[in-house]
């Protein structure tokens, strides 16, 4: 099961890589003359020739010592914001530092960002006349272009001397991280909880009811009534009850993102994926807003329960059309799991009602979302199931205000 990569271990820092010493083609042409030049001026006795090739000889070690003085730089990078939406824009700010005693750094610097759904492109960084000790800042800006994720630099730095005998290229400082989520389209409502009774039937929750959830590390502001003296005394640090409302509702986002479920042959279907996503960040961030408890569960893991909203956003960066578990088996881990009270099931193929419908003895309210580009939007009740079909994001949104009392 893959994990998302906000939940990953961090990757070390690279090592800046430092130049190389390859030379030009016209480096390797005056080096060439300048030894059959030395060698003819000296074996038949030409000052003249013997002359001119020292002079290219001499222009060849100029060339090698000014390209082998590796400069020593420092570079900060950091992005702001570093989670944004589809249609937005971050900044990227860099500062470059001649940490070196000595040389001045006269060098022409590129930055790059890109990803796996981002083209890579290449900014200009001016690095002119860096004197020892001295720092440079650049800003460029990230238009977000598409739902992904987008790693910017590391800075490269490429270096060539007067003549064109050689030239030479490393990279410095480290990577950052850009979170592109979906686009957010807003909703009017949200679906209303059920919980289980006593009895065995399902009724609307109701607010109110608070139970403990775990403890956590005094902060200024804290009721004193909620420390737990037990535990503080134990540990030397005053900790605090956390409490939850355990009646809210949980609303529960299955994002299908099976190939199965979202069929090759056809053109849009990268559209209508984006959409779904979409769909799935409108619907967790109505829930927010509500202060509904959210569930992300894709078919091919990383579930995100009771986390920030960033969290859910990060994972739908990054998921694609690749879950390679089956379709019974991901009803399976829904119904074993039973990660809320409401399930919001998307896909882009025709919902599996009677499956769905099976689910509702673990989910009191599951609702089917089919996106796909030629369906137009509607919202009505299919085999006992709200049903919802659109064919982009803002057509699911308009299509999810205006489903009345099926949702």
């Amino acid at each position: 099961m893959r994990r998302p990569a906000f939940l990953r271990a961090p990757t070390a820092k690279p090592a800046s890589r430092g130049p190389a010493l390859p030379v030009t083609a016209r480096g390797v042409g005056l080096a060439a003359a300048a030894v059959t030049l030395l060698f003819a001026g000296l074996r038949w006795s030409h000052p003249e020739l013997a002359a001119i090739g020292a002079a290219a000889a001499l222009a060849c070690i100029a060339a090698a010592a000014v390209i082998a003085a590796r400069p020593s730089l420092d570079v900060e990078r950091s992005i702001a914001p570093d989670r944004v939406s589809v249609g937005d824009r971050s900044t990227v700010t860099l500062q470059v530092r001649n940490t070196g005693r000595f040389r001045a750094v006269n060098a022409r610097a590129v930055d790059a960002y890109g990803g796996p759904t981002h083209a890579t492109r290449r900014v200009a960084v001016p690095l002119a006349r860096l004197r020892p000790g001295k720092t440079a800042n650049a800003t460029y800006t990230i238009t977000a272009e598409r739902r992904g994720i987008v790693d910017a630099g590391p800075l490269d730095i490429g270096k060539r001397d007067l003549l064109g005998l050689a030239a030479t290229a490393g990279s410095f400082g480290s990577t950052a991280r850009l979170w592109v989520h979906p686009r957010l389209w807003t909703l009017g409502r949200t679906p209303e909880g059920l919980a289980r009774s006593l009895e065995g039937t399902a009724d609307k929750v109701e607010q109110g009811s608070l139970t403990f959830h775990s403890l956590r590390e005094y902060v200024i502001g804290d009721e004193l009534r909620h420390v737990h003296w037990r535990t503080s005394a134990r540990i030397g640090q005053l900790m605090v009850k956390e409490h939850v409302d355990t009646s809210l509702p949980t609303v529960v986002i299955a994002l299908d993102d099976r190939p199965e479920a979202w069929p090759t042959d056809a053109p849009t279907t990268s559209e209508a994926f984006e959409a779904a996503c979409e769909a799935a960040y409108s619907i967790l961030t109505a829930c927010f807003r509500a202060e509904y408890h959210a569930a992300l569960v894709p078919a091919s893991g990383g579930t995100v329960s009771g986390a920030g909203r960033d969290a859910y956003g990060d994972l739908l960066a990054e998921l694609a059309c690749d879950a390679t578990e089956s379709l019974d088996a991901y009803i399976a881990r829904l119904t074993a799991g039973r990660f809320g009270d409401t399930l919001v099931w998307i896909t882009g193929v025709e919902p599996p009602t009677a499956r769905l419908a099976a689910l509702k003895r673990a989910y009191p309210v599951v609702i089917a979302v089919h996106l796909a580009a030629d369906l137009a939007a509607s919202a009505a009740l299919v085999g006992g199931l709200p049903s919802l079909k659109a064919a982009d994001g803002e057509q699911f949104a308009a299509a999810w205000n205006g489903g009345g009392t099926s949702l």
